[in-house]
């Protein structure tokens, strides 16, 4: 195993596993960090992040997304398609940023909140305190990567045992530095999943892991048969099928909710 600066790290800090250098980046334009890949998951990770203030602080990942509104339309898609599939309501969006997805799932019914530490939820403001006890679903789109501690960070994501989990980052198969999605730029991408760390994720929580169009369901209590109408619908062409017709639909939703914001105003 490749020797690793002494008081920098060791461990994968998914599973425990040693650890053996991969290669360097330098994020943000200044830090030297060194790439680790696990020996036991096959994740590859940064060296301890010491630099998250600063990117959360400076560097808004946001100016650097201009694919965000459309993924946000995806996204809905494939969260509306899994509510309706396996009768799921009640919703938490764990790192759901400005709040967009959190206001469109409102918009179609979906009784959605968010939970988001670095971001204000410009979109979904008043939505940040959940109205039920326990989640049906838990969604968290391109948040895994970000978590600096995933062996720790995870437990928040199924603390509340929900019956499901939609969520997403692009897995780790030996990609070499030039891999765009390593992102070294915004600072803020600390963690790569191989899909072996993926399924060993579902073990520890005791779900079933479905992965199809980049989407990573994990689900409870599902037949076969449901199993399979949700890879198809989760595939990229059925979720373009799905956001057209979602598109198409009426969200009486938005009405609702802006006569509930309404009436906490005024007393009504």
């Amino acid at each position: 195993m490749t020797v690793i600066e002494p008081g920098r790290q060791d461990a994968c800090r998914l599973c425990g596993a040693p650890v053996s250098q991969r290669f360097q980046l330098t994020v943000l334009g200044r830090h030297d960090v060194q790439y680790l890949e696990c020996t036991g998951c096959g994740s590859l990770q940064t060296e301890q992040p010491h630099w998250l203030d600063e990117a959360y602080g400076s560097n808004n990942l946001s100016s650097l997304d201009t694919g965000a509104a459309q993924r946000n339309i995806h996204n809905l898609a494939a969260c509306f398609v899994d509510s309706k599939l396996l009768a799921l309501r009640n919703v938490i969006d764990i790192g759901g940023g400005d709040g967009l997805l959190c206001r469109l799932l409102r918009d179609y019914g979906i009784n959605c909140y968010i939970k988001d530490r670095y971001t204000t939820p410009t979109y979904a403001q008043g939505f940040t305190e959940q109205d039920f006890e326990r989640p049906d679903l838990v969604v968290g789109f391109e948040v895994l990567e970000h978590l600096s501690d995933p062996g720790k960070d995870l437990q928040a994501f199924f603390a509340d045992d929900p019956r499901a989990l939609l969520l997403t980052t692009a897995a780790y198969s030996g990609q070499d530095r030039d891999w765009w999605y390593y992102s070294p730029e915004s600072g803020q991408h600390v963690f790569f999943y191989s899909m072996k760390a993926l399924e060993g994720i579902a073990r520890k929580y005791n779900y079933r892991l479905v992965s199809s169009g980049g989407f990573l369901l994990f689900v409870k209590d599902i037949s076969f048969l449901k199993g399979v109408i949700a890879r198809l619908l989760l595939s990229r062409i059925g979720c373009r099928l799905v956001r057209g017709l979602v598109v198409l639909l009426p969200a009486p939703g938005a009405w609702n909710d802006h006569v509930l914001q309404r009436k906490g105003r005024h007393g009504a």
